[in-house]
C-alpha cells in the first residue's frame, strides 16, 4: 500500500488563502447585526451539540429514502418481476450518479464543519456558495452525457430484452432530471452541516409522498391511459414511475433553497455565487474527490458484482434485489450515525479537540454495531412473511433467504466502514480510505465474488460471502488507522 504521507496535503495556510474572515465580509452583503449575533451564537454551540441532534433526523431521512426505493420495488413487483430486476440495475447506476455528485457535497460538508468548529463562519459560507455553483454546472453536463449514453450504460449488464427495455425507459428520464437530485443533495448537505438536520428530513417526507403518490397513479390507477386520452401523451408505467421521482426532487430542491435562504447563520452575499474565487472550487474538489473516491470505488465494484448476479439469471437478480431492499433497513441506522459522526468530528477537529473526538467515535461505533446486529437477527427471524410480501416464487424466496443468512455475518462488519471511515473523512484524512478501499473492494470483494460465485459455482451465496469478507477485512484495517491517531495531523483548517 502506498503511504499517504507522500501525498500532497491541504494545510490551513493554503486553504484560507482567498477565503475571507468575518471582518472581510463586504459592506453591501446582506448581513444584519442580528445575523452576526446569530452566527456567533451558533458557532459557539455547535461543538456541544449531541450526536443524536444530527443522527435521528438523518436516520429518518435515510429511512424515507430506503422506504421510497422499497415502495418502488413492492409496487413494481405487482406489475412485473422483470421490472423489479430492472430496478436492481437502475439502483446501481443511480447510486453511481449520486456518488459523483457526492464528490462536491462531501468536500463542502467537511470544509464547512471544520470551519464552523474553528469559528470561521465567513469561510464556511464561501464554501457553501462555491459548492452550489460547482455542482450545478457539473450536474447539467453529467445529465446530458447520461441521456446520450444511456444505452451504453444499460447494455453493460447484458440483461434479458424485457428487463433491458424497462431499465432504459426509467434511466433516460431519471438522467434528464438528475440536476434536481444534485441540487437537493448539496442544499441538504449545507443545511445539515450548519447543524439544522430536521429541515432536510421534513422535505424528504414530502418528496416521498409525492413520489409514492405518482407511482400509485401510474401503476394501479391507469394514469398512463388518462394522459394518453387527455393530452395524447404516451407515457408507460415505468416512465411514469421515473417522472414521479423527478417531480419529487424538483419540489424538494425548491423548498430546500428557500429554507437555506431563511437561515440567518448561513451567510450568503449578494451575487455571492458568482464571486467565489476559483481557488475555493479547487479546494472543495481536493477534499471531495478523494472523500467520495472510496464510495465511488465501492459502487463501481458493486456494479461489477451486479453484473455477475445478472449472469445467474433473472430469478437470482430478483432475489438479490428483494434481500438488499430489506437489508437497507438494517444498516440504515449505522449509515446515519456515520453521517452524523463525520459532521461532529469536523466540529471537534476544527475546534482542536481531536482527543475527545477519538474517544467519542468508539462509543458511536459500539452503538451502531449493537443496533444493526439486533436488527439483522430480527430480520432473519421474520424472513418468511417479509420476503413473501415481495414474491411467492419458491425459488426466488430460497435464494433470498440464503442472502439473509450471510447477512448475519455481513452486517456487523459493515459498521467499521460506515462509521469509522466517515470519522476519518471528517477529520480530514480523506485519502487513506481510498487506498484501503481500492485494495480490499477489488482484491477481496470483486475477485472473491468471481472465484466463489462464478468459477466455483456457489452462485448467489458465494457472491454474498465475498462481499462480507470485504467488509470485515477492510473494516479492521481502517479501525486500526483510527486507533493509531495518524489522522490527527490531517486537519484542513485551524
Amino acid at each position: 500500500m502506498q503511504s499517504d504521507e507522500n501525498q500532497p496535503q491541504i494545510h490551513r495556510s493554503e486553504y484560507l488563502t482567498d477565503i475571507p474572515t468575518e471582518a472581510d465580509i463586504p459592506l453591501d452583503a446582506e448581513v444584519s447585526l442580528d445575523t452576526k449575533v446569530s452566527v456567533g451564537k451558533h458557532n459557539a454551540d455547535r461543538v456541544n451539540l449531541p450526536l443524536m441532534h444530527f443522527a435521528w433526523p438523518i436516520m429518518i431521512e435515510n429511512i424515507i429514502r430506503v422506504a421510497l426505493t422499497s415502495a418502488d420495488v413492492i409496487m413494481l413487483s405487482s406489475y412485473a418481476e422483470e421490472a423489479v430486476a430492472a430496478t436492481g440495475v437502475i439502483n446501481q447506476l443511480v447510486f453511481l450518479i449520486n456518488l459523483l455528485y457526492l464528490m462536491v457535497a462531501s468536500g463542502a460538508s467537511i470544509l464547512i464543519s471544520q470551519n464552523l468548529g474553528a469559528q470561521n463562519s465567513a469561510a464556511a459560507g464561501r464554501v457553501a456558495q462555491g459548492s452550489i455553483t460547482l455542482l450545478g454546472v457539473f450536474s447539467v453536463i453529467l445529465s446530458a452525457a447520461l441521456c446520450l449514453g444511456a444505452s451504453i450504460a444499460i447494455g453493460f449488464f447484458k440483461l434479458d430484452k424485457s428487463v433491458h427495455n424497462f431499465a432504459m425507459e426509467y434511466f433516460v428520464i431519471y438522467s434528464a432530471g438528475s440536476v434536481f437530485v444534485a441540487l437537493c443533495m448539496i442544499l441538504a448537505t449545507i443545511i445539515r452541516s450548519y447543524g439544522h438536520s430536521r429541515g432536510p428530513m421534513l422535505v424528504n417526507v414530502l418528496a416521498m409522498a409525492i413520489s409514492v403518490s405518482g407511482n400509485y397513479l401510474f401503476i394501479f390507477r391507469g394514469f398512463s391511459d388518462t394522459l394518453r386520452g387527455l393530452a395524447g401523451v404516451n407515457v408507460s408505467v415505468i416512465q411514469g414511475v421515473a417522472l414521479s421521482t423527478v417531480a419529487s426532487q424538483i419540489v424538494a430542491a425548491a423548498i430546500l433553497y428557500a429554507m437555506m435562504k431563511r437561515r440567518k447563520d448561513i451567510v450568503l452575499e449578494k451575487g455571492g455565487l458568482f464571486k467565489v474565487p476559483s481557488s475555493v472550487y479547487s479546494r472543495i474538489l481536493a477534499v471531495g474527490v478523494p472523500t467520495a473516491g472510496e464510495n465511488l470505488s465501492y459502487n463501481l465494484g458493486q456494479i461489477v458484482i451486479m453484473r455477475m448476479v445478472s449472469a445467474l439469471g433473472t430469478d437470482a437478480m430478483a432475489a438479490f434485489v428483494f434481500a438488499v431492499t430489506v437489508l437497507r433497513f438494517v444498516f440504515i441506522t449505522s449509515i446515519s450515525i456515520g453521517t452524523a459522526v463525520q459532521i461532529k468530528v469536523g466540529y471537534y477537529v476544527g475546534a482542536m479537540m481531536a482527543d475527545i473526538a477519538q474517544r467519542k467515535v468508539y462509543r458511536y461505533f459500539l452503538a451502531g454495531t449493537a443496533i444493526s446486529t439486533a436488527a439483522v437477527l430480527t430480520l432473519k427471524l421474520l424472513q418468511f412473511p417479509i420476503i413473501n410480501t415481495f414474491t411467492q416464487n419458491p425459488e426466488i424466496q430460497t435464494m433470498a433467504f440464503g442472502v439473509l443468512l450471510v447477512a448475519l455475518f455481513h452486517e456487523p462488519g459493515r459498521n467499521f466502514n460506515v462509521i469509522i471511515i466517515p470519522a476519518l473523512k471528517g477529520a480530514g484524512d480523506v485519502r487513506y480510505p481510498v487506498y484501503v478501499g481500492m485494495i480490499f473492494m477489488w482484491g477481496v470483494g470483486v475477485t472473491l465474488a468471481y472465484v466463489l460465485g462464478i468459477a466455483m459455482g456457489w452462485g448467489l451465496i458465494g457472491i454474498c460471502i465475498a462481499m462480507a469478507a470485504d467488509e470485515w477485512s477492510r473494516g479492521i484495517v481502517v479501525f486500526f488507522r483510527w486507533r493509531g491517531g495518524r489522522w490527527k495531523g490531517k486537519t484542513l483548517v485551524g
